[in-house]
């Protein structure tokens, strides 16, 4: 009997044990399940954009539970994230979703280890009618493929301050619409410590030179990829009419940021860069803040180049890649657009978003009509260009240093241009 109880109280003591386990285990498999793969977003936003990055990040976070996203911001531009990714990429410490400007779209497509994202897109049957074609085509491969999705894209557009137009005898209802009536406004608001327009030539990746350039019929680069045409005619008068602007005193050479602080305090009467800004300018401005769009010759059509990003996947894990693409559903939804183009200023790649009186319809007609100029350029939009192969970073610093030689006086328009590409074919040959 002794015997029988002893093996009942072990075989009890074994069944305790073993069911301790079983629910230890199952707590645990739970814990791991429940548990919400983390995953890095790499931006180039700070200050008031940065703020948009975090709310945007803080609301998807809300939605769900599978996924948590932590926006990191990237110093340096652009660039800055080229570089850190390249970093990144030999050691395999990637982030699974990075912005990446769409001045190096082509590098990332071919360089980098990419998730792209038509077979994304394809699997789930994401609908891209409502997007604006041009926009879309920003993140397509030579192939007509997917491998991104645009997040933030901006226009070139010309800020100007109604008050000072006003002081000067300039119609400010009617802002200049051609380089010619722009100089002879430029110059009338020229006076005392006042200087009358800045081009933001500083800007990354030589944008506001490309716009200058196609706009007045050129092209930065040959359709065959291997030499540069930047130093052609309409290079030359683009950067002639920059050289002769800051000649006669009108344009500062100066830094984007400190054309800035000239705009906002009221010491500069036009500034021509990328819509984006238009939320920190109002912020920081004690005047009315109006917009019109990017100056034409008289001659050819106007083609801006589209500044802003695009949303890459990188290969991580299986679990972070699909993170990665519920977060970039979120922000290319029209939830996401809208928080983005409200809050940002950049432009809503949905057409949706912007019919929508909820969203941005009544917002661009009534409540802030600056921020509706870069949509009537639209069709005037293309590509910021790519430089082939892995100079583009070098090549823009190249044509950069030309602009700046010319505009110090060190070198001629012509001279400087000629030299840079010069320097540039080498590295694309």
């Amino acid at each position: 009997m002794k015997r029988i109880v002893g093996l009942v109280t072990i075989m009890l003591i074994v069944a305790f044990i073993l069911t301790g386990c079983s629910h230890s285990g199952s707590t645990s498999q739970g814990a791991v399940k429940n548990n919400p793969v983390a995953i890095e977003f790499w931006h180039i936003h700070g200050g008031v954009h940065g703020e948009v990055i975090k709310r945007l990040a803080e609301e998807f976070n809300k939605k769900q539970d599978k996924v948590r996203v932590t926006p990191v911001f990237i110093d340096g531009n652009y660039e800055g994230i080229i570089e850190k990714l390249q970093a990144k990429a030999a050691t395999r410490q990637l982030p699974a979703l990075t912005e990446v400007g769409f001045s190096y779209t082509s590098y990332v497509q071919e360089n980098m280890p990419i998730v792209p994202l038509q077979a994304l897109i394809d699997r789930d049957n994401v609908d891209l009618t409502d997007f604006y074609p041009t926009m879309l085509g920003l993140s397509r491969g030579k192939d007509g493929k997917l491998y991104s999705l645009p997040f933030a894209v901006s226009t070139p557009v010309v800020y100007y301050n109604k008050q000072m137009f006003q002081e000067a005898g300039l119609d400010a209802e009617n802002p200049p619409k051609t380089f010619a009536e722009l100089r002879t406004a430029a110059a009338k608001l020229t006076r005392g410590d006042q200087k009358g327009v800045y081009f933001d030539y500083a800007i990354t990746g030589n944008w506001i030179f490309q716009a200058m350039v196609e706009t007045m019929g050129g092209q930065m680069i040959a359709d065959d990829g291997k030499k540069v045409m930047f130093d052609q005619a309409p290079g030359v008068s683009a950067l002639q009419y920059w050289s002769d602007l800051v000649a006669d005193q009108s344009m500062p050479v100066i830094d984007s940021k400190q054309a800035m602080q000239s705009f906002t305090s009221g010491k500069l009467g036009m500034f021509i860069s990328t819509i984006m800004y238009l939320p920190q300018l109002q912020k920081d401005s004690k005047f009315t803040v109006a917009t019109t769009a990017f100056p034409v010759d008289g001659v050819h059509q106007r083609r801006v180049p589209a500044g802003g990003n695009s949303l890459f996947i990188l290969k991580t894990t299986p679990e972070k890649e699909q993170a990665a693409w519920e977060f970039v559903k979120f922000l290319t939804s029209k939830e996401g657009y809208g928080m983005m183009a409200k809050g940002m200023g950049y432009m809503s790649s949905r057409k949706s978003v912007v019919d929508d009186e909820q969203m941005l319809g009544k917002y661009l007609r009534e409540e802030n009509p600056p921020a509706n100029t870069t949509y009537l350029q639209v069709d005037d939009m293309v590509k910021w260009y790519n430089f082939p192969g892995k100079s583009g970073t070098r090549i823009y610093k190249i044509a950069q240093d030309a602009i700046q030689a010319t505009l110090t006086q060190q070198k001629t328009a012509e001279q400087a241009l000629r030299d840079a590409a010069t320097e540039a074919n080498k590295l694309l040959n």
